[in-house]
């Protein structure tokens, strides 16, 4: 036998009360179960956005890097990007954190072509160097992380990276925030 799935059992007590009113009179007005009907689908549909609404409300962060210091140039050895996540929603949220090399769609900052772009190594570290995959982040309140980057032996220099930092959501299916940094890999002969 299958199991009946809330939705079917409130849909059968709906009809049992439809079918009870078809005979009902108030007043001299016919109650027409077509209304009632009408009127329980509109109230399960307010009922449902209203509960989708408050999930989402939930899930609001805002990814940055700290002083607004998306562009810098890095040494063959590597740098560091210092992150700040706040999560300016209703409840805890554990992110997921990532990135991307998204050379073939960003805008170099100084102008140049992306066509000759370079590939970079990032990780994430905590404020005490541990490697971190994720943060969790109370409401109202901000994490600091790392993006550590680095060079891989025999990249040209003298060009630039773009990599997208991404923060998904383990609360809310498909939230995410992220941030865009520009990466430029200095000749360390002139640094």
């Amino acid at each position: 036998m299958k199991t009946k799935t809330m939705l079917h059992k409130m849909n059968d007590f709906f009809i049992a009360i439809v079918s009870g009113l078809n005979t009902l009179t108030t007043g001299g007005w016919l109650l027409k179960p077509a209304a009632i009907t009408t009127k329980i689908a509109v109230i399960l549909i307010m009922v449902f956005t209203s509960s989708t609404a408050l999930a989402q409300s939930a899930c609001q962060a805002e990814l940055k890097v700290e002083e607004n210091g998306n562009i810098r140039s890095t040494p063959l050895e590597g740098t560091y990007y210092s992150m700040i996540i706040t999560n300016t929603g209703s409840s805890v949220d554990t992110f997921t954190l990532s990135t991307a090399n998204i050379n073939s769609t960003c805008a170099n900052t100084d102008g140049s072509s992306t066509a000759g772009n370079v590939v970079i190594n990032t990780s994430f570290i905590d404020s005490d160097r541990n490697a971190i995959t994720q943060v969790t982040v109370n409401p109202s309140q901000s994490v600091n992380f790392y993006v550590h980057v680095t060079v891989p032996v025999g990249t040209v220099i003298n060009k630039w990276s773009c990599t997208q930092v991404i923060a998904e959501s383990k609360t809310c299916a498909n939230y995410k925030v992220d941030t865009v940094l520009h990466t430029f890999v200095i000749d360390p002969n002139k640094d």
